[in-house]
């Protein structure tokens, strides 16, 4: 038996990395807080119960997972010829012969299917819809047509992944034209860019040799960091507005914007230090900040104290 054979993963294995578990689960978290904050904002009122909560947010985690896990896998397929020039993706299992093109694509497009078949089923049109909007924006908009050609393939491809809070409150209510849950979105809209950025400012060669023309390559590092620190600052605007139109309360109104601080302010010393440490320390902070965020906002809406009212 050959040593790649002897070292080639199962293939449950396989196909778990082509799903990139560790980024679906983060943003489909994100769905599970449009679920609960629409429930115990209004769904409770309107006939909902605690065991409808839990099955929406099955189905919002298990169909969106795989809806977005397979648009992921597409995505391994799209830029097998990107990942061997990259030393953070040149051991996936394509570059790495584990898996055929075809194998993964195939899997990929069954995968992303049948969770867009699971949140439309099992929840509602508006969902699905959602969902396969999301899964197109981001095999087609964001993976083949931005990423290659411009500095700003994050910030537009950003929508793709910015919807799972909208799903989780379609999912619970049958709609998607309430205020809060479209402020969450904005949230990761405008997280995304400096998450995303922070990671590239340290893996900065690694794009620079396979040509991808991420913001760090084409505009250079402090340009970067500026527009880490203008987005940082956006994201408080969004967080206030979260508490002004979205009607939170007072606990999201100290922890949330606590959260946000920190994240500006790590992001002002990454301005000032240009160190690398300092943009992956960001980079990781800012998963932290995306659940602790949305964690305070079910926290807040089970504990609610109205701004106003405490004020008045």
């Amino acid at each position: 038996m050959s040593e790649m054979a002897e070292n080639r993963p199962s293939l449950i294995r396989i196909y778990a990395i082509l799903m990139k578990p560790r980024v679906v689960l983060l943003l489909q978290a994100t769905a599970v807080c449009g679920v609960l904050t629409y429930d115990l904002r209004e769904g409770y009122d309107r006939g909902r119960d605690y065991m409808d909560s839990l099955w929406s947010c099955f189905i919002v985690l298990f169909g969106g997972s795989l809806a977005s896990g397979g648009s992921m896998a597409i995505n391994m397929w799209y830029e097998r010829d990107l990942d061997p020039l990259m030393k953070r993706t040149e051991n996936r299992p394509i570059p790495s012969g584990h898996i055929s093109p075809n194998h993964a694509l195939g899997f990929g497009l069954t995968v992303c299917l049948l969770g867009i078949g699971v949140v439309t089923r099992l929840a509602n049109t508006e969902a699905g819809l959602i969902t396969a909007f999301s899964a197109f924006f981001y095999v087609c908009i964001y993976t083949m047509m931005l990423k290659r050609r411009t500095p700003q393939n994050i910030v537009i491809g950003g929508i793709s992944g910015s919807t799972p809070p909208l799903i989780g409150w379609a999912a619970a209510s049958g709609d998607a034209y309430s205020v809060l849950p479209w402020l969450m979105v904005a949230v990761i809209f405008v997280w995304t860019p400096p998450h995303f950025w922070a990671l590239t400012l340290s893996k900065r060669k690694d794009y620079g040799q396979a040509g991808v023309p991420m913001l760090p390559v084409v505009k250079g590092e402090d340009v970067t960091r500026r527009h880490i620190m203008g987005y940082s600052i956006l994201l408080t605007i969004v967080n206030l507005a979260m508490i002004v139109l979205g009607e939170l309360g007072l606990l999201f109104l100290i922890i949330g914007l606590t959260l946000t601080g920190y994240f500006v302010y790590k992001s002002w010393v990454l301005l000032n230090s240009k160190k690398e440490d300092d943009a992956w320390e960001l980079f990781k902070y800012s998963n932290v900040y995306l659940y602790m965020l949305f964690i305070t906002v079910i926290v807040d809406e089970m504990n609610y104290i109205n701004l106003s009212q405490f004020l008045s």
